[in-house]
């Protein structure tokens, strides 16, 4: 991929981020996204069939940054994810909870079971432990990752009206009881 090819990709990204820190997804358009990035609605259609291609794009852009803050962190998965999406927060209201949110969550637990399948594999701690001892453990990933995205979900939607150390403790007594 060339130069402009990938500045004029993450030009569109940035200005699908900055659109979607006002609008939900399934309100966004894509003439608002290109004239956020200041481009014609052919430059967008060039490398994006749609707002759901962009959207994928998307979604693999928020997975490499996790993977990053994985292999990064020492600390414990779930609290990264916590706080990357509290640090992201208006990014995963508009996208989970508008009508196409069951896009970005299965994606999302899809990203989540992958990064403790990845875990599991160097991690001592129980939940790895659990992971590595079940003999389907790629479903105990699942389990997890969808257990925790409902969590997630609800806590983005208030439906849990929990502060994040609370989500903590309720992370822990679900995976470790």
């Amino acid at each position: 991929m060339n130069y402009t090819t990938e500045r004029t990709r993450r030009q569109i990204i940035q200005s699908f981020i900055h659109v979607l820190q006002t609008k939900r997804f399934s309100s966004i358009t894509v003439q608002d996204i290109c004239e956020d990035a200041l481009i014609h609605r052919t430059s967008f259609y060039r490398y994006y069939e749609d707002k759901y291609s962009l959207l994928r794009d998307f979604i693999y852009h928020i997975s490499e940054e996790l993977i990053q803050l994985n292999q990064k962190s020492d600390s414990n998965i779930f609290k990264s994810l916590v706080d990357y999406v509290e640090d992201h927060f208006v990014l995963f209201e508009n996208t989970l909870l508008g009508s196409d949110g069951h896009i970005l969550f299965k994606s999302m637990v899809k990203i989540a079971s992958d990064i403790m399948r990845e875990h599991s594999i160097t991690g001592n701690e129980p939940i790895s432990t659990k992971i590595n001892q079940s003999k389907y453990p790629d479903v105990m990933c699942d389990l997890y990752a969808t257990s925790f995205m409902t969590i997630l979900q609800n806590w983005i939607s208030k439906e849990y009206k929990y502060e994040k150390e609370e989500l903590f403790e309720i992370f822990n007594q679900v995976m470790f009881s």
